[in-house]
């Protein structure tokens, strides 16, 4: 792929007919990544001829390249806001406006980590809420661990929460394609929590080979974080390359979608039916306590545990998938809501949910919250095609753009 399509928006230049921006990226070598960061300001394109380009956005819409440099002595293969992974390292760059642009030095490197073992990382996500953050990485041999950042206002993810196989340990030679992805709103579903789930806990996906597995974090009775396992979606009739869990918990249920190797993207819908003999969790006050939390956390000293791992103590990490907790007698269930066909049944390589975000109306006409809700879906494979689709009012997907072929 040689080419990059954007939304046009308000860009200066006549726009194409498919209504997409088109410019080149300098890339020497196949492009194996590209991201915006939050603000959707900055995009990198990473490459497999070793290099991270940065492009920003002018006043009038248009890209132009602000720094490119080598990032690694191997091929790069995935980034995520700004930061990159080869084949055995991950490193997180940071921006330096001092550095003149296209100076090679804009970028620089403020934390690297190497895999406990000899084994590469094969994926990795982020959650923030509020000026919490946790990471997650997945390696080759199915390895999956849990960091947050040894002091509060550093992003030095030294200090590991948890570690599991949740697979199994995979030997070489067999590899499944793991994958995983962050459920990134800052609670779970209202219907969630009332089912008894912990407002406070850490969930995500992870796919490997036609399955995927929903994890949860949370703290144990001893005061651990640990994973457990929630829920088990397989018999996937193709084989997974990305998955992608939709922003937001505005839904009574959860979305995720499933980039597939014969040409589809699937979308699966979790939801948390109630038990007659279970009495709901008491919402209010579940919502109360997590703020309570969150706004004492800054009276923590400096040297305290932070983010979700704030409070343990004696931890130690583990290579199984530990006993659940009390709540994971939530019954949760799944079905498959929408299968989405990529022209010519290619196999689709990236799939990931938009960021729609609205403002939630309080008294007065103020707006209490920013609520990301993810209702369009962007994928693309090789067709070399960028498809939407967008959730309809009757919960249906249906296409409503698409680039052409790069």
């Amino acid at each position: 792929m040689y080419q990059s399509a954007l939304p046009l928006g308000n860009a200066s230049h006549s726009p194409s007919k498919t209504g997409f921006q088109e410019f080149h990226h300098g890339a020497t070598d196949l492009v194996s990544a590209a991201e915006f960061n939050s603000s959707g300001t900055h995009l990198a394109v990473c490459s497999a001829d070793h290099s991270i380009r940065v492009f920003t956005q002018d006043q009038k819409h248009d890209w132009t390249l602000l720094d490119q440099w080598r990032g690694h002595d191997a091929e790069i293969l995935d980034a995520s806001s700004l930061t990159s992974r080869p084949l055995a390292w991950f490193k997180l760059w940071r921006e330096d406006p001092s550095q003149a642009p296209k100076s090679g030095r804009r970028f620089r490197c403020i934390f690297s980590q190497s895999p406990s073992s000899n084994v590469s990382y094969v994926s990795f996500d982020f959650k923030t809420v509020r000026h919490e953050v946790c990471m997650a990485m997945v390696q080759r041999d199915g390895l999956l661990a849990l960091f947050e950042p040894s002091e509060p206002d550093s992003l030095t993810f030294e200090k590991e929460l948890d570690s599991v196989y949740p697979f199994g340990q995979q030997s070489r030679g067999s590899e499944p394609t793991f994958k995983l992805s962050f459920h990134h709103a800052v609670t779970p579903s209202y219907e969630a929590i009332r089912a008894g789930v912990d407002p406070r806990s850490v969930t995500l996906a992870l796919s490997a080979a036609n399955a995927i597995k929903i994890l949860r974090a949370t703290r144990s009775e001893d005061g651990n974080c640990r994973f457990y396992q929630v829920l088990l979606i397989e018999g996937i009739a193709s084989a997974i390359n990305d998955v992608s869990w939709a922003p937001g918990s505005i839904r009574p249920y959860n979305l995720i979608a499933a980039a597939c190797n014969d040409g589809c993207v699937r979308v699966f819908q979790v939801t948390t039916p109630q038990r007659a003999n279970v009495q709901p969790r008491n919402m209010s006050s579940d919502l109360r306590h997590v703020t309570r939390d969150r706004r004492s956390s800054s009276k923590i000293d400096r040297h305290a545990p932070s983010g979700i791992g704030a409070g343990l103590a004696g931890f130690s990490g583990a290579e199984a998938m530990h006993e659940p907790g009390g709540e994971s007698h939530v019954e949760h269930s799944w079905k498959e809501a929408a299968v989405l066909h990529h022209e010519g049944a290619m196999p689709v390589w990236r799939v990931r949910w938009t960021h729609d975000g609205k403002y939630l109306p309080g008294p007065f006409g103020l707006a209490l919250a920013y609520e990301s809700s993810g209702s369009s879906i962007a994928s693309t494979g090789d067709s070399g095609r960028l498809q939407l689709w967008k959730q309809s009012l009757d919960g249906h997907f249906v296409a409503f753009a698409e680039t052409g072929p790069v």
